[in-house]
């Protein structure tokens, strides 16, 4: 699936893993960030703007009316040579590692959703329920494999998730301050969000 990139403009492949943490994030009602492969900017996306781009109902590209024009076929265009850019100023560099701030992100400006405002769910949504699908599963410090065990939990354990953070590839959820269990890793469900 590819979704347009609303810093550098340019499409970029969410692959089926980031897939399907988007989708953990949309069901605990909170939107996902994409990273661009290109220029490694944040892409946030609500659930029905990623089901819009899906669907292939839309583009980022804006219209004159603020609104988002339909998706059009592919055309070949000839690359005329780039002029050589100043110096530029030093970009931050992007941190998978490190959680963004708590406050609501922005709304972006190139994609619209599909739905009215007032029926999305809001960003600081309530914790949700999940259900521990293997026969254990560690609990640790912080969210990789690395970090110290703090407990353990077994299969049917129920838990109540506070918050999620993903790299792209793997989702933890934060069961208790300073306390991380894997929700999905290198491809396996360990924990059922309900």
């Amino acid at each position: 699936m590819d979704i347009t990139c609303k810093n550098c403009n340019k499409p970029f492949n969410a692959n089926p893993l980031e897939i399907a943490s988007a989708n953990v994030n949309f069901s605990l009602g909170r939107k996902h960030i994409f990273y661009c492969d290109h220029c490694k900017a944040e892409n946030p996306l609500s659930k029905e703007e990623f089901n819009a781009i899906k669907e292939g109902k839309t583009t980022a590209a804006p219209t004159a009316s603020g609104g988002v024009k339909p998706a059009a076929a592919p055309q070949a265009v000839a690359a005329a040579p780039a002029p050589k850019p100043a110096a530029a100023a030093p970009q931050p560099a992007i941190r998978p590692d490190v959680r963004p701030p708590a406050a609501a992100p922005a709304p972006n400006p190139l994609l619209r959703p599909a739905a009215a405002p007032d029926t999305e769910k809001p960003a600081a949504s309530q914790p949700k329920e999940g259900t521990v699908n293997v026969r254990s599963l560690r609990v640790r410090k912080d969210h990789n494999t690395s970090a110290e065990i703090v407990a353990g939990l077994s299969y049917g354990d129920q838990v109540k998730i506070l918050s999620t953070w993903t790299d792209g590839k793997n989702t933890w959820a934060e069961i208790a301050p300073g306390q991380w269990a894997a929700i999905e890793h290198n491809g396996e469900k360990m924990i059922e969000v309900a």
